[in-house]
Formats: structure tokens, sequence, C-alpha cells
């Protein structure tokens, strides 16, 4: 007797992985919950790996995962246990999977805000340039998130600028997301598993940025079984491979992508002025997987990526060669402690560089741009119970910035070099906390506490100017000396009371600081983009963030809409002095900035339908982005230059059949502004231009419909293919790409005119064919 009570008394731990019951990638987010009381149930980290505690006895386990069919399994629990659940993605459900109604209603039960998470398979389903799948644009089309330009990838959240965005792939940062100037990312779709974008009240894991975080999660690699998946575009093509090494215990993923621009244009600029291959990029993406036992997962992951280009003019006298591109290394290891306990250790490695080689004559010149970081971070996530959650964690970072060097020679032996600009060198450290209270079934509260540390070192050299610009004094730091140290607190807050199980309310508060500053380069199409630390010279960026939304999920969550408004306080925001102009200098670059402080707000409606046939969005954004400087537009306020008042998308994808998907997507969004010359002086023969309000001129607005089909076939049990058909720009919106100023008259008898002209790059429908193939 006595001993059956003890057994009935008895808790034991449940466990296991999450996957694709299709690809074997894990599901992280995904939920496990008795049925019998569903708010005992957990979530699966980041690699899919769950730990639930469960009384002795016979129990009937549920779990879910958005886009796939929920799975229920009844399990007799009389000692710790493994069990691995694989989900059926919705589309190819099979009878043995129990199917409810029921669907995920997390976007309503959760405190976080401004959250959204796009499946990679609803991805590529949206039309796309040049057939090309593309992540960053998917976002472009969510509210509160706003385009570079026409077909730019860039992209700029809540009125923050593109470098206020921590886009991570596998924990590692990448500095410079976009290829081919921005028209496509890094990201290659075929091996990416999971997005996610938080565009506000970020947790306090997340730092050293003021606006956004997106997550990329690459694929594992299947663990079953031996799979190949690519594609054949227009302009590209992609092939990745992934198996088992040893079966359910280690697996390996390598996907490649390039693209052969080179190839297609060069027969063409062979007679031309400009000659010489034009321009090509690639991707190179490996995993490895391995489990080291029950409750120890070790992940190795890697991605090379570049941008290769070199042109010359057909008499000879210039020639260049350019290339950038992204470095980024993960090792990470998982352990389960209990089912309370969980622990992440990862050592990070992250590098962007720049190199732009050139000979013009007798004279060669080279300049080189880039960063450095070496990083290694832990987290522990402690779950006593369902309603108290607690996450502590630290990340140290050393950086390497070469903010701009560079070196020219004449074949007579003339050096003009940068010398004085050198690498610099700092330490950044952060150590954070986030707890979860469910105070009661309606209320639950999110609080987190970041402490962030920043260290500029030496070599230093901080010099004082007299008012002819010449160096009047100097102070010299020696190598790893101390130069400045900041150190700020970092506070979060969100609140979420749900009216019922379809409805909640929330609100949030952020206080973010950042520490590196990118300064974009506006004289050259080349990504010039210039990363500086804070130092001496210049203060970190910090934030305040203000939020409320209404969230509300309707036909048995089916389709989910919010409304969020949100105000965001800028501090020491960076521009280039008024008159700067990029050439030689031995001057550190931080002389050339001015800072300032700006303000953003604006209201964001959304509405999407998550399962069916039809599925889509609806997303609208209002809203302003203002800067004001003392030392820039007479200390008068000016629109920030990715401003936009107004910016409406309309996706959908539509399953006609077995064989035929089709999906479109429309764009609107109001133009941005832009500083143009209002008047042009002649003086002794030179001329001169005198330029309007900072950011007085707006472009026209942009709007433009794409569309796409998909065909699905097949071929056989072990191959199986689609065509993919699209048109970009269907109707040949003329969107303005950039403006230059055109001039008509005599300047000498006033009969001169200065108008501003547009410049399309995409004037036409740009149609392209895919065909995507797995095996």
């Amino acid at each position: 007797m006595f001993s059956g009570q003890s057994l009935a008394q008895a808790t034991f731990t449940l466990s296991g992985l999450i996957r694709d019951a299709e690809t074997g990638e894990s599901l992280p987010g995904s939920t496990v919950f008795p049925k019998a009381n569903p708010k005992a149930g957990t979530m699966a980290n980041d690699k899919g790996m769950y730990q639930l505690s469960f009384p002795a006895g016979k129990h009937t386990v549920v779990v879910q995962y958005l886009g796939y069919t929920r799975q229920e399994k009844s399990i007799e629990i009389s000692s710790d246990q493994t069990q691995n659940f694989r989900l059926l993605p919705e589309a190819a459900s099979i009878s043995e999977v129990e199917v409810t109604a029921k669907r995920t209603n997390e976007n309503v039960r959760s405190t976080q805000m401004g959250e959204i998470i796009l499946p990679i398979e609803q991805i590529k389903m949206l039309p796309v340039l040049f057939g090309e799948t593309d992540i960053i644009k998917s976002l472009q089309l969510l509210p509160g998130v706003k385009s570079g330009g026409e077909g730019n990838t860039g992209f700029y959240v809540r009125g923050g600028g593109s470098d206020q965005n921590l886009v991570l792939l596998d924990d590692a940062v990448i500095y410079n997301p976009g290829h081919l100037m921005n028209f496509f990312s890094v990201f290659n779709s075929d091996a990416v598993q999971n997005i996610s974008l938080i565009k506000g009240n970020m947790p306090a894991q997340y730092g050293g940025r003021l606006s956004s975080v997106l997550a990329v999660e690459a694929k594992n690699g299947n663990p079953d079984s031996l799979r190949g998946t690519g594609g054949i575009g227009l302009i590209a093509s992609r092939f990745t491979l992934e198996g088992p090494i040893a079966k359910e215990k280690a697996s390996f993923l390598v996907s490649g992508r390039r693209t052969y621009i080179d190839q297609v244009a060069s027969p063409f600029l062979k007679n031309t002025e400009q000659g010489g291959v034009p321009y090509y990029f690639y991707d190179l993406n490996g995993n490895v997987n391995i489990n080291l036992s029950k409750k120890d997962r070790l992940f190795l992951n890697g991605y090379y990526g570049r941008d290769v280009g070199e042109f010359s003019l057909s008499a000879g006298t210039f020639k260049a060669q350019f290339d950038w591109g992204n470095t980024a290394a993960s090792a990470r290891w998982n352990h389960i402690f209990s089912d309370k306990v969980f622990l992440n250790v990862a050592g990070l490695y992250s590098g962007y560089k720049f190199n732009f080689d050139s000979e013009f004559d007798a004279f060669t010149s080279q300049l080189l741009t880039g960063v450095q970081d070496y990083s290694a971070k832990t987290d522990l996530n402690f779950e006593p119970n369902p309603r108290h959650r607690l996450q502590v964690g630290a990340l140290y970072t050393y950086h390497i910035l070469t903010p701009r060097t560079g070196q020219a020679k004449t074949s007579d032996g003339l050096d003009i070099s940068t010398s004085r600009v050198k690498d610099k060198f700092s330490h950044e450290a952060a150590a954070y906390l986030n707890y979860n209270w469910s105070v009661t079934e309606d209320l639950e509260v999110a609080a987190g506490l970041r402490g962030s540390f920043f260290r500029q070192t030496g070599p230093f050299t901080c010099y004082q100017f007299n008012a002819k610009g010449g160096i009047s004094d100097s102070t010299v730091y020696k190598t790893g000396q101390k130069v400045k140290d900041f150190a700020l607190a970092e506070p979060r807050l969100s609140l979420r009371y749900a009216f019922s199980k379809e409805s909640s309310v929330k609100a949030g508060f952020a206080r973010n600081a950042q520490y590196l500053h990118l300064v974009s380069n506006s004289f050259t199409s080349l990504p010039l983009d210039i990363w500086v630390p804070s130092s001496v010279l210049l203060p970190p960026q910090k934030a305040t963030q203000y939020s409320v939304g209404y969230f509300r999920n309707f036909r048995e969550n089916n389709y989910e809409a919010s409304a969020e408004v949100y105000y965001k306080d800028l501090e020491n925001q960076l521009e280039y002095r008024e008159g700067y102009a990029p050439g030689p200098s031995n001057k550190d670059l931080e002389y050339e900035f001015v800072t300032g402080d700006g303000e953003a707000y604006g209201l964001e409606l959304f509405l999407r339908k998550n399962f069916g046939d039809l599925q889509g969005w609806l997303g609208y954004t209002l809203s302003y982005a203002n800067r004001k400087f003392p030392n820039l537009n007479q200390g008068l306020a000016f629109p920030a230059r990715f401003d936009r008042r107004h910016d409406f998308s309309a996706v959908a994808s539509y399953k006609v059949n077995e064989k035929w998907t089709v999906g479109g997507t429309w764009v609107y969004a109001s133009g941005q502004p832009l500083t143009v010359p209002v008047r042009r002086y002649v003086i002794e023969g030179v001329v001169t231009y005198q330029y309007g309000k900072r950011n007085d001129f707006r472009m026209e607005a942009i709007h433009r419909l794409d569309l796409s089909a998909t065909y699905r076939k097949n071929t056989n049990r072990k191959l199986q293919s689609s065509w993919t058909f699209a048109i970009y720009n269907v109707y040949a919106r003329q969107n303005p790409f950039f403006y230059y100023i055109d001039t008509e008259g005599n300047p000498y008898d006033n009969t001169v005119k200065l108008q501003a002209k547009k410049v399309s790059i995409f004037p036409f429908p740009i149609p392209s064919v895919t065909w995507n193939f797995t095996f």
C-alpha cells in the first residue's frame, strides 16, 4: 500500500526533441502540454528540445506548432523517459495523426510585442525579383518595417537606421546582410529553418542595437536520410545536401548559392566602353549537429559569402577590383540539467570586409574597411513551475574595427596613405536577467534588466586642432590602455492582460544602448558602409521606446489581428558634418561626424490568415521619423531619410489544387525625403549650388504588383520538383530609384532652370522562372 502511494505521488521527466516529419528539422517554439492541464505545458527551446514533469500514470500529451498538425499521444509514465515527436506540415497530414480545430494563440497569450514569425515555406510562395526567394524582402512587407528603396533589401524599423537592426545567423552577427548593392539578402532560403523579427521591446538577452532583432536559424541537417534540394533560376542556382553522419547521433548540412550574372552579361560587354567581368556573388553554409547524449547537443555552424567584381575601361586606362562580404561561425553547446534548468554556451566569430583596388595610368590605390568580432556567451534558463520563468546570461565581445584605411602609390615612388588612421579596438560586455511571472491566468509580467559595458582601448591618439584645422596638441594611448569607459543600465518591461483566450492588450517599455555605429557613404553606390566604435570622441546611441497594442484572434485562431502604437526617443544619432566630402585624410573619421537627437512614432495595423488554402496578410503603417542636429539644417528638425508617412502591403497565396499554388503582393509606400539644390550660381566661372532645407523634397510614392504561380510535379517517390513562374512589377510602374538634377538654359543670360528628374531601375515587368527540386 505504501509503495503504491509513493509511486502515485512520484514525479518523472518526459523529454525529447520535436521535429518536422518530412525534413527532420527541429521545431523551436513548439508547445508540449498534458491534455488534462494545458497550463502546465512548456515550450521547446531554440533547438526543439523540451522537458516536462508528470506524475506517475497514464497521460495524453499534446504537441502543436504553427503550420503543423496538432498531435496527441497517450503515454504511460512510471520513470524518466525520452519521447520524440514528429509533426507533419498541414498540407501533408495523414490519417494516423489526430487533427483538431484548435490553433495556437501564442500571439495573444505571450507578453512579447512587435514579434513576427514567418514560416520559410510561406516565404517561398511569394513572388520575387529574378526568381530569388528573399527573407528580408518578405519582412519588408510587414507593418513597421520599411525598405531602403525599390528592390532593395535594406530595412528600417520604427524610425531607426539600418545599423540599428541586430541581424543574427545562429547567434553570430551579420554586419551587412545584402548582396548586389542590397538587391538580394545573404540568406539562402534552402539553408534556413526559422526566421523571427522583434520590432521593439526586445528581451534583455538581445542588445547592442536600438530598433530590432532579426534572428535567423540555419537548418541542422536531416538526421534520418540523405536529402538534397536546389534550384536553377535566371541569375542564380543553389544546391543543399544534408543527411546523417551517424543515424540519430549526428547530421550535417552543406549549402551553396552562386549567381552567374558575370557569365550572362560578359558577351554583351566585350565591345562596349566597359569591358571585363561585371559582377557575381556567392554564399556557402555548413552545419554539423551532434547528439553527445540525451541531454547534450553540440552545434557547429559556419557561413561565408562574398560579392566579387572587376571592371575596366576599354582603353585600359582604368581598372578596378572589389570584393566584400561576411564571415560567421558559431559553436554552441546545449545541456539539459533537468526539466527545469537548461544551459546554452556559445563561442562566436563575425567578420565583414570591404576591399577596393584600382589602377589609373601610373596611379594605384587600395581602400579597406571592415569589422571583426570574437564573442563568448552563456544563457541559463530556469523554470521552477509554469507560472515563473527566469533567464540569466552574459556576453563578451572583442571588437576590431577598420573604419577606413587607404594607400595610394605612383610609379615614381610617391606614397600617399592614411598612416595615422589605424584599426580601433574595444571590449563590449553585458549581463542580463529576464523574469516572466504569470500573476494570474489573465495577467502576465515580463521584466528584464541588461547591464552593458564598453571600453575603448589603445593604440589611439586623441588630437586637438586649431582654428585652421592643424594639430595643436595630442594625447597618446598605448596598446591595450584604457581610453574611455561607458556603462549603462537597459531596463525592459512588458505587460499582458488577456480579456479571453482570443484577445489581449499589451504594453511595453524598453531602454537600449548601441556602442557601434554605421555611417553610410552617400557618395558612391558601393557598400562603403563604415563601422566606428563609441569613443572619447563619440558617445553611444540610446533609445527609449514605449508601445501599447491590442491583439485579437478570430475563428478558432485561423485569423490574427493586431493594432500597435509606439513612441521612440533617440539620442546621439550620427550624420556627417555639413560640407563633408570624402577624400584622403589622416584625420580620424569620428572628427567628421556630428551628433543629434530624434524621435519616431506611429501606428501599425496587421491582419493575417494563417491556415487553409488561402493564406496571407494585410499590413499598414502610419509613421513619423524626425531628426534634430544643432549643427545641421540651422538647428531645425528635419525628416530622417527613411521617413515615409504611409506603408501598405497586401500579401496572399492560394492553393488551387495539389499541383498549383498562386501568390501575389501589392505594396504602396509614400515617397522618401531628399535634399536637393534649389538654385545655381556662376561666380567667376565657378558653378555653385544652393541647397534647400535638409530632406525637404519628397520622391514620388512607390506602388507595385507582383504575381507568381508554382507548379508541383511528383516525378517519383525519390525526386520531387516544382516550377515557379513570377512577374515583378506587373503593370510597369516607374518607381523612383534616385533623382538627378537636370539643367536647361544658359546661366549667363538668366535662363537656367533646375529640374529634378527620376530614374527607375525596374520600369518594366520582369518575368522569371525557377526550377526547384528535392530528392
